[in-house]
């Protein structure tokens, strides 16, 4: 038996504003801000999308993982007033005025807060198992700890440990079976509180999907170039493109598992493994 019918459905909501100054004594500038919200039930793309439970299908209505709250994004250029007519050698000409003539930079400024993402728990429905809150977690606590080698971590470290599940402890010695609950818990690191937990069979967790940001991304583009004015109506242009000029590492999201995701790699709660392949290139 094969059913088509309308499975997904989102709402979009945004504030979108635009600041504009056109080009004045060799400056032009453009910035733009929004505001953002998707709100969805099925992942923007929908086709493939599971479910919590298929019974409920309603209750996966979330954050969509191609929000972002908030975007930044300013671009300009800048003529350098320097030349024939210019603030700078103004009466320069001649091979001079060719050199120092038509020097202008421009760049591209983006900032975005991070992708919603869901701290996963064991699946005890279908799918999208997400973990039962039971004590004060602050899911807007988190923040990019940078250290010198290639991995971070998005809390401060120490802030939280992995625990055996309070489920495990049901599994008494007696019944040969307390080596095989590999159901771990989130507890505070200091108090030893747990914070959160796999959900009961057959339960939906209580926390939700997507329910924590990830990491913000914010990366600056530049150029310079140079004309030189062969005749009246032809010109010759050197440029140089510089991508992420200043090297800046953009975090891949952090592990947000209650449960060790592969038993061949030790991850920690908030870990982050990575960071994209982009770095600075010059064209």
């Amino acid at each position: 038996i094969n059913m088509l019918t309308t499975l997904y459905s989102n709402n979009y909501h945004s504030l979108e504003t635009q600041v504009t100054m056109r080009p004045t004594h060799g400056v032009s500038f453009q910035g733009t801000y929004t505001w953002s919200k998707n709100l969805g039930i099925g992942q923007a793309g929908g086709l493939g999308a599971t479910y919590t439970t298929l019974a409920d299908r309603h209750a996966d209505y979330a954050l969509q993982s191609d929000t972002r709250v908030h975007d930044f994004r300013i671009n300009g250029t800048f003529l350098l007033p320097i030349g024939p007519g210019k603030l700078f050698f103004t009466n320069s000409s001649g091979t001079l005025a060719r050199i120092i003539e038509g020097w202008q930079t421009s760049w591209i400024f983006n900032a975005n807060t991070g992708q919603p993402t869901s701290i996963t728990a064991q699946n005890m429905l279908y799918a999208n198992g997400t973990p039962d809150i039971v004590g004060p977690f602050d899911l807007k606590a988190g923040k990019v700890q940078y250290d010198s080698g290639q991995t971070w971590n998005y809390f401060v470290p120490g802030t939280f440990k992995m625990v055996p599940d309070p489920q495990c402890a049901q599994v008494t010695a007696s019944e040969g079976l307390s080596g095989q609950c590999t159901l771990d818990a989130i507890a505070d690191a200091k108090t030893n509180q747990i914070l959160l937990q796999n959900p009961k069979p057959g339960t939906r967790g209580t926390l939700g999907q997507r329910a924590i940001e990830g990491p913000g991304q914010w990366r600056l583009d530049a150029n310079i170039q140079k004309s030189f004015k062969l005749t009246e109506s032809k010109s010759l242009q050197f440029r140089m493109d510089a991508r992420n000029i200043l090297n800046h590492p953009e975090p891949v999201n952090p592990v947000f598992s209650t449960n060790d995701p592969a038993a061949a790699i030790t991850q920690t709660f908030g870990t982050i493994n990575g960071k994209s392949t982009l770095h600075r290139q010059f064209q």
